[in-house]
This record gives structure tokens, C-alpha cells and sequence, in this order.
């Protein structure tokens, strides 16, 4: 089983580390980007991303239950780690419904400032980075906090790489849009 385990994180790890610099690379070079996918779901970008992003996900989740109470934090860190994990799933799934499906996965669409883009022009990676953080402390596993963290930090990179895509394709709206919401939370 711990042969397995390993496996699974280092997968998991891998792909968290390489759809990283996929973003990393998609901020540097826009015109040769990785995500937002070019070509759409038609192009080997749209593809690769995701499966990183499955793999990622699903590798973080099933260290988290394999090696979980490794950290010893106890019953208050894990109750803080559901709640995250409960609120984020929220925030994020809300955003998706208000988004539309095929915009949450990096297709073009309109411009959406309603619901939770009221507040924040990213409230599912918001809500990824809960989950994420959520996970470490409800499983209490010392394994978890690697690939979780490369999932966090792929969820605040995200913006990076989309900003300027989404420029191109929504205009000046998009430009209002910027100046009154924050990308985050708090103050724009």
C-alpha cells in the first residue's frame, strides 16, 4: 500500500508542479499560451490542462484519505478543514452555476457580473484555494500539503493567465469590469 501511496503523490505532485508552469508559461508567453486553451476544447492544450487538473485533484484527495491523521493536528483542525472544504465546494459551485459550464472550463463566453462575480472576479478559484487548504486539515495528512498547495498556488496563478485573454475577447466591458471588482476579495 505504501508503494502506491507514493505513487499516487508523486503523480499527483508532478502534475500540479506541470500544470504550474503551464500557467507560468501562458503569463510569459501569451501568444503561444497553454490555458486559456487557443483552440478551445478542439486544441491539445484544452486536454492536457485538464488532465492535469484531474489528476491533480483526484491524487490530492486520495492521498489525503490514504495517509490521513499523519499530522496529528486533531479534532478542531479537521472541523475547520470540513468547513472549509463545505464553503468552498459552495462558493466555487456557485460560480459555476452562474458562470455556465462551458465558460468554467475555459471556453469563451459573455461577460458575467452577477452572483458571486458581484464581489470577486474569481470566487471559484477563491473557493479552490478553501478546498485546497480544507483538505490538509480535515484528512490531518502530512502528504496532502504538497499537492494541495501546488493545487492553491495554480488557483491563484489562474488569473494571471486569463486576465489578459479575457481582455482580448470581452473589451471594454471587461476593462469597467476589472476597475470595480477585486480578483480576489476585499477592495479593486
Amino acid at each position: 500500500m505504501q508503494g502506491l501511496l507514493w505513487s499516487v503523490f508523486w503523480m499527483s505532485a508532478a502534475c500540479g508542479a506541470l500544470m504550474l508552469l503551464a500557467l507560468l508559461w501562458s503569463m510569459a508567453v501569451p501568444s503561444r499560451r497553454l490555458w486559456p486553451p487557443p483552440r478551445g476544447n478542439a486544441g491539445w492544450q484544452y486536454w492536457l490542462v485538464w488532465a492535469f487538473i484531474i489528476l491533480l485533484i483526484g491524487g490530492d484527495i486520495t492521498v489525503a484519505i490514504v495517509d490521513g491523521g499523519s499530522l496529528e493536528l486533531g479534532a478542531p483542525y479537521n472541523a475547520i478543514g470540513w468547513t472549509l472544504i463545505v464553503l468552498g465546494n459552495a462558493l466555487a459551485w456557485w460560480g459555476v452555476a452562474v458562470l455556465g459550464s462551458r465558460t468554467t472550463t475555459g471556453l469563451a463566453g459573455p461577460i458575467v457580473t452577477t452572483g458571486p462575480y458581484r464581489v470577486s472576479r474569481n470566487p471559484q478559484y477563491l473557493g479552490d484555494v478553501m478546498i485546497a487548504v480544507g483538505i490538509v486539515l480535515a484528512s490531518d495528512s502530512a502528504l496532502a500539503i504538497w499537492p494541495s498547495a501546488l493545487a492553491a498556488l495554480c488557483a491563484l496563478a489562474a488569473p494571471f493567465a486569463e486576465e489578459p485573454w479575457l481582455r482580448q475577447q470581452l473589451g471594454a466591458d471587461y476593462e469597467v469590469y476589472l476597475d470595480r471588482v477585486p480578483r480576489f476579495f476585499g477592495r479593486s
